[in-house]
């Protein structure tokens, strides 16, 4: 038993006819993705919640920073509410952290679904001790292909062993940098590290993962799982730069520099940004879902 990796609990798996509400905690929503993302849950066994204010939009964000915490409280408080569906990411989610209810959640924990900007929420709860699932927002799901729409609902409707083996944790990189120094930071001791990240310059993503090594996050984890990183810029002429001053590593090179020797790195995983956004759980073991996530990777 690995003492760093207590036990995480498990949401119960949903069953056909279940609620799964829809978020709005970063990004606003229209309509036209709540139309959208209605048929999605209808036309696999469930029923969508559609919360009172879920269009409502102040500058970027789906509403304040209260009135998107309140619509998570309230999914919380809700015993019919299975799980937690996020309509997209961008930003805005980590401004939500403080206001959440965090008692409710742990006696009635809930699947908080999405990617991206909800690496904030799956920090939140991972380190809570719940579990939650990190796959596709509402709106990337229609470029899912049918094999992981199908693993999506079938990852939400099998019951999860709890385990003290070494979890999956993490998500984004520029979130999970973000929180570091936060309550809302990821246990990564003995741990299993998820990255991935989209439009990113070489040199920020080398900053990052420098901020991981010297605070010690890198020496304390299991090992590394390396998800997409995708449209990447240098600082060249052909990424609208006035000068070519390439940085002088690949994101293989710069991940390799910083990660210890000694630490496992799991490359090409099928989840990020890319072709391929696999469901996989935060909190759970990484030796129970290994052979689902990687089946198919180059």
């Amino acid at each position: 038993m690995n003492a760093s990796s207590p036990l995480i609990k498990m949401p119960a798996p949903l069953q056909l006819g279940d609620r799964v509400l829809l978020a709005a905690p970063a990004r606003f929503v229209t309509e036209e993705q709540v139309e959208s993302a209605k048929k999605f849950i209808q036309d696999a066994g469930f029923l969508a919640v559609i919360p009172e204010g879920l269009l409502a939009r102040e500058g970027q964000f789906g509403g304040s920073d209260a009135h998107r915490a309140q619509s998570m409280n309230d999914g919380f408080a809700s015993v019919d509410i299975k799980a937690i569906w996020v309509m997209r990411g961008g930003y805005g989610c980590a401004r939500i952290l403080p206001l959440l209810d965090q008692r409710t959640f742990c006696d009635n924990p809930t699947w908080i679904i999405g990617f991206s900007d909800v690496t904030a929420l799956h920090g939140w709860a991972n380190r809570l001790g719940v579990a939650t699932l990190h796959a596709p927002v509402v709106n990337t799901f229609a470029s899912c292909s049918a094999e992981e729409q199908c693993a999506f609902w079938h990852t939400l409707r099998t019951p999860h062993e709890e385990s003290h083996e070494s979890h999956v944790v993490g998500g984004n990189l520029s979130v999970l940098f973000s929180l570091m120094g936060t309550p809302f930071f990821p246990n990564c001791a003995g741990n299993w590290l998820l990255i991935e990240d989209l439009d990113e310059y070489l040199y920020h993503v080398d900053r990052m993962l420098l901020a991981f090594r010297l605070a010690g996050v890198l020496d304390e984890v299991k090992g590394v799982l390396v998800g997409s990183f995708t449209d990447l810029h240098d600082n060249t002429i052909a990424n609208g730069q006035s000068t070519d001053n390439p940085f002088g590593q690949s994101i293989e090179q710069i991940i390799g520099t910083h990660v210890p020797e000694s630490k496992a790195v799991h490359w090409n995983m099928p989840v990020g940004h890319g072709s391929k956004n696999t469901p996989i759980i935060l909190g759970a073991s990484w030796e129970q879902q290994k052979h689902r996530i990687t089946r198919g990777m180059p």
